[in-house]
């Protein structure tokens, strides 16, 4: 579910790893640049980050495909796929099979939706948790109140507030 803190996980992951390859890139946002500005602008985004090129320019998602396999079939890269859904297209046209990436290159992909990946033959799922309730309500006073231990008029509206919010983030 959404709130729950894959996208900070995923963050903290690429900036553990990310030295460790010769290329990188935190595609973030992608159901929502995918909706408003389509499949090429998200190829266009990988590509220059991947490979520290400004203004490469696309013509087509096929040109895309192309370019991405060509340019990218013997770097060792990471990539995140920040929230992605369940438009086919999104997966198919930017990480269509491991051989479109160079050996030993990782790609990790968050999304709300666990059918995403299976359908696309992901086996090695990690689940993020919520926080447990102690965990849930130091975070909610230390954001609401800068501090771990609010006024006491607080305490059963913090309770009320991390129960009703199932330890999301």
């Amino acid at each position: 579910g959404g709130g729950v803190g894959k996208t900070t996980v995923a963050k903290v992951l690429y900036n553990w790893l990310s030295d460790q390859y010769e290329g990188g890139c935190f595609l973030a946002n992608v159901r929502e640049v995918f909706e408003k500005q389509g499949v090429v602008h998200l190829q266009e985004m990988l590509l220059s980050k991947v490979l520290k090129e400004t203004n490469l320019k696309i013509c087509d998602d096929q040109e895309g495909i192309n370019l991405i396999k060509r340019r990218l079939c013997l770097k060792r890269v990471l990539i995140i796929f920040d929230d992605v859904d369940d438009q086919l297209e999104q997966l198919e046209k930017l990480a269509g099979n491991i051989d479109w990436f160079g050996s030993g290159s990782r790609i990790i992909i968050t999304t709300r939706d666990e059918h995403v990946l299976t359908s696309h033959g992901i086996n090695n799922i990690y689940k993020v948790k919520g926080l447990e309730n102690d965990e849930a309500l130091k975070l909610f006073h230390s954001k609401a109140f800068k501090s771990e231990q609010p006024a006491n008029d607080y305490i059963e509206l913090s309770r009320h507030v991390v129960c009703h919010t199932n330890g999301l983030r």
